[in-house]
């Protein structure tokens, strides 16, 4: 195995951090979600959205 010529760094890029939310707000999405489930929506259009709502989504340019 030779060594590598120019050294590996670290890239400028995105930090994508996923936080759950306090628990009532994690229950409403969760509870939302199942509703509109039930009721018969498209889940692609209500998975995301309560995705959303039950987790803290922060992005950070390093």
């Amino acid at each position: 195995m030779r060594p590598a010529e120019e050294p590996i760094l670290a890239r400028r890029g995105l930090r994508i951090d996923l936080t759950p939310r306090e628990l009532h707000l994690a229950i409403v999405g969760i509870g939302g979600a199942a509703l509109a489930m039930w009721v018969g929506a498209e889940p692609l259009t209500v998975l995301p959205l309560a995705f959303l709502v039950a987790v803290r989504v922060r992005i950070h340019r390093i």
